[in-house]
């Protein structure tokens, strides 16, 4: 990785097609050990990644994720969306054309100061809103290091929400028991497109500096 850390910042992009190359395992291991090397709440590194190759265990997670999103145009306050809902599954399902798919778990974290929260009868959304959801920010620097090491490493890969919708399935499929759940796919290989850079929001809309 001949790369310095700006560039593989600066020069990161959302992948989403293919080339079919195989990634040898230890470039797999590499990029899941330098994504284990990101911060988390007290240092309870309450992740865990499965590396995914084999093409039939991931029709067996597509086939999971549209048919959680067949589901999900079927319900009542579906009615109406249907076709934007179903059009879920062209960002949901590309995955399968990756090389290898990390789909990454998070452990629930809970603090002393959890603890006493939820003790003192606050509830997940209110404990998270005072405490900012330390699980999930560990989980978001940990698949960040892993999109940035992949770009570094000469692969793109992209950071998938969607296919959560069929969370409860890919565990099983994937033999991954409680307390563990899915909270993202990345598909990762060698790129097949070269998009250009999104735009960004001009830094002193999100900037602010206090003095």
């Amino acid at each position: 990785m001949e790369m310095t850390l700006k560039e593989a910042i600066e020069g990161r992009r959302s992948i989403r097609r293919y080339k079919p190359d195989p990634i040898p395992e230890d470039d797999i291991r590499e990029m899941v050990r330098l994504a284990t090397l990101a911060p988390s709440g007290s240092n309870k590194q309450m992740w865990k990644f499965v590396a995914v190759t084999n093409k039939e265990v991931l029709q067996k997670m597509a086939q999971a994720v549209s048919d959680a999103v067949d589901i999900m145009a079927s319900w009542p306050e579906a009615e109406g969306r249907e076709r934007r809902i179903l059009g879920i599954k062209n960002y949901s399902l590309f995955f399968t054309e990756a090389p290898v798919t990390f789909a990454v778990f998070m452990e629930p974290y809970q603090s002393a100061a959890d603890t006493i929260m939820k003790d003192h009868g606050l509830n997940r959304e209110e404990i998270n809103h005072l405490r900012g959801a330390p699980d999930f920010q560990s989980i978001g620097a940990a698949i960040q290091n892993l999109l940035l090491v992949a770009h570094a490493m000469g692969y793109g890969g992209c950071w998938m929400c969607g296919p959560v919708a069929a969370a409860d399935e890919i565990n099983k499929i994937l033999e991954v028991k409680p307390p563990y759940s899915l909270v993202a796919l990345v598909p990762v290989g060698v790129p097949d497109e070269d998009p250009p850079a999104r735009p960004r929001k001009p830094l002193d809309e999100v900037f602010t500096l206090v003095k």
